[in-house]
């Protein structure tokens, strides 16, 4: 290490403490240090030029003393083209940076170029590469790292250029690429230069349909610190002096990132108004409350379901140990624009969820979107009315940790659909981490089952079992998710979009958490959260009234085995009869959307017991009930099956339902039978 000393005149002298490396070397003609911010400016101490630094961005622990935290969307410093370095010869740019995520796309450290016919371009690839793009005698080269730096680490990067020799590129003292060439670089004359964003929007790398994605804004999701710039090219003795004399570095203040699901471990059961924290940078874009997003719990049980914000609520079950399972919205695509779906509104803006039911018997939600392109246009939108599409889907959890979806589709067009089975990945994890290769099981509703296997190729899920109505997904979890369809529903292996040597399963990062406008990217690197899918289901699809369809399923999480599950398909398919013995109280009988007896009492409620002949069989198994007691009112009552009395809380549970027309309730009573049995309502 030395010294550096300036003379203040007056024959004065002033020792600056020690800085490793070329901190004092000769020929740096920019030298953005980004310890401090005054005044939104950033200062380059070589020149003393204060540069507009815009965006959200912070000031954390850097190499030496603070450095630039950029938040991968918006932050950004822009030099003045008339006040930038004129590079006339030999120059070098250097920079310590420690990446988040990789960017969507090339994104520079320093550059004053335009239009890749000028000037010079240092910045960081979609893969992690490292190159110097430039101007060299009016031909563009570029000279990149196959190397990929680390995420969530300190690195020494390194650009040199020698007109004689041409570029070479350093990853912690090590060269990583070098492209052989000669002539002067030609100057980007009239453009500013500019630090952690380019200065126009860009198109992220590696489209599924590049017709569907679009430019967009992003910046380095990075810490920078001790960017230079150097009239010189520096030598390789240099660069290796000046990476070794940083030792010990600390640590760069990156937290891991989680994808946020709630408190683990089990809850009360029931629905909760919260607000889910990703990351600071991220959840500094959102113009939202703090009731923004919805967690159900479910008492003895570490599972919940999470509609989240980054997931445009699209609701995910969360397993023991965090692994996600999600599923898709309903959607159309057109040739033009690709997908109309949830996932193009990364803001939210024409999707919302609210709680409807909030019972110890019961949690309703209601999900509400518009499907949109990457356009923001709408589906088949009626040239009258200008209504488009438009979706709302009811989840209807029971305490015995399971949920029936309904869809119901307004549109003056075709249905929407299907259904398709999503895993979520959480930064850091690929779809090998998460899950199994015999990734999917299939049962039907005599309990056979088969199990399909991804590892050497696409399973033919036609195989078997025969008329399979329920998919079960094999995370590595001890709780496994699951799904029940009704009969008729087609079940397909989602077989395309699939790359040899990056994974089994067709996996992208367009969704969730990004606010790209794309309709598919393949993910390149686990740097982000991403997901991947198994199978399209196909279920029937319903007429309902006017411009409505509709389709339901029913959601779990468990460990059955494929008997407990085919017994609970036949409880829910296949619903055994019951017959109602009382006066004043009429049978609208069982909703399948719902999973619920519907009794429907006259104005006076229940005043007299109310017998309920339950005609369960092996065909037609019970496996817990659900009675909506509608105009039931809010008197007290007993419940007994088959003579012994039920203890509330244990046995069965209630809620009450207020309309403005009166109050109905919900009865839940945990009970599995293969055969007939009574349920008696007593009010006290």
């Amino acid at each position: 290490m030395k010294k550096g000393i300036v003379v203040l005149g007056l024959g004065l002298m002033l020792f600056i403490f020690e800085l490793p490396g070329l901190a004092q070397s000769g020929g740096v003609v920019a030298w953005w240090k980004l310890d401090k911010v005054i005044d939104g400016e950033a200062l380059d101490s070589a020149s003393g030029v204060e540069d507009a630094l815009n965006g959200n961005y912070k000031l954390v622990p850097g190499v030496l003393e603070q450095a630039l935290k950029f938040d991968g969307f918006t932050t950004v410093i822009k030099r003045k083209a008339e006040l930038a370095p004129k590079l006339t010869g030999d120059f070098s740019l250097q920079a310590w940076v420690a990446l988040a995520e990789y960017p969507w796309n090339w994104c520079p450290i320093a550059a004053q170029e335009k239009e890749g016919k000028a000037g010079y371009y240092f910045g960081i690839g979609p893969k992690g590469e490292v190159g110097l793009k430039m101007e060299v005698n009016g031909q563009w080269v570029e000279c990149v790292s196959e190397a990929q730096i680390p995420l969530r680490k300190w690195v020494r990067l390194t650009s040199v250029f020698n007109e004689k020799t041409g570029i070479k590129i350093y990853i912690d003292g090590k060269l990583s690429a070098e492209l052989k060439t000669s002539g002067r670089l030609t100057p980007a004359t009239g453009i500013d230069l500019v630090i952690g964003m380019n200065r126009d929007k860009r198109t992220p790398s590696d489209p599924v349909r590049p017709f569907a994605t679009l430019p967009t804004w992003f910046s380095l999701d990075a810490i920078l610190d001790e960017i230079k710039i150097y009239n010189r090219s520096l030598s390789e003795k240099e660069i290796i002096s000046d990476y070794n004399a940083y030792q010990s570095l600390r640590a760069p203040a990156i937290p891991e990132r989680k994808m946020p699901s709630g408190p683990a471990g089990p809850g009360r059961f029931g629905a909760y108004y919260t607000k889910l924290n990703y990351y600071e940078e991220w959840d500094a874009l959102w113009r939202s409350g703090p009731y923004s997003d919805v967690v159900v719990q479910f008492d003895n049980s570490p599972i919940r379901v999470v509609f989240w914000r980054g997931t445009r609520y699209s609701p995910v079950w969360v397993m023991e140990n965090g692994l996600w399972m999600a599923d898709q919205s309903a959607e159309s695509f057109t040739d033009q624009e690709g997908c109309f779906e949830h996932m193009q509104d990364p803001k939210c803006l024409y999707s919302h969820v609210r709680i409807i039911e909030n019972t110890p018997a019961r949690v309703v939600i209601h999900w509400r979107y518009i499907p949109v392109s990457v356009y923001q246009h709408y589906s088949q939108v009626d040239e009258i009315t200008g209504w488009p599409d438009a979706v709302d889907e009811y989840y209807y959890f029971y305490p015995d940790l399971l949920g029936v979806r309904k869809i119901i589709m307004s549109t003056s067009g075709e249905p929407l659909g299907p259904q398709e089975a999503i895993v979520l990945c959480q930064p850091g994890q690929k779809p090998e981490d998460i899950i199994s290769l015999e990734a999917l099981t299939l049962v039907n509703l005599k309990g056979e089952s088969k199990t399909h296997s991804w590892a050497e190729k696409l399973p033919d899920l036609q195989s078997g079992p025969t008329q399979a109505v329920i998919q079960v997904v094999n995370l590595k979890s001890d709780w496994k998710p699951f799904e029940i369809f009704e009969p008729g529903c087609k079940i397909t292996v989602f077989g395309h979009e699939l790359r040899t040597g990056i994974s089994r399963f067709p996996w992208w990062n367009h969704w969730p958490v990004a606010q790209l406008p794309s309709d598919g990217r393949y993910a390149q690197a686990p740097d982000r959260p991403s997901h991947f899918s198994l199978s399209h289901a196909r279920p029937p699809i319903h007429k309902g009234e006017g411009l409505t369809y509709w389709a339901n399923w029913l959601y779990g999480a468990g460990q059955k085995t494929p008997t407990e599950l085919a017994l609970l398909a036949r409880s829910w398919i296949s619903p055994p009869m019951i017959t109602v013995k009382a006066d004043g109280v009429s049978n609208d009988g069982y909703d399948r959307s719902q999973r619920a007896y519907q009794l429907r009492f006259n104005r006076e409620g229940m005043v007299r017991p109310v017998m309920i002949e339950v005609k369960a069989s092996q065909q037609y198994p019970a496996v817990n009930l659900c009675l909506y007691l509608k105009n039931n009112g809010e008197r007290e009552f007993e419940v007994s099956s088959d003579g012994q009395k039920l203890q509330r809380g244990k046995d069965y549970y209630t809620g009450i339902i207020r309309t403005l027309e009166g109050s109905d309730l919900v009865l839940w009573i945990s009970k599995t039978s293969e055969k007939p049995f009574q349920i008696t309502l007593k009010p006290v």
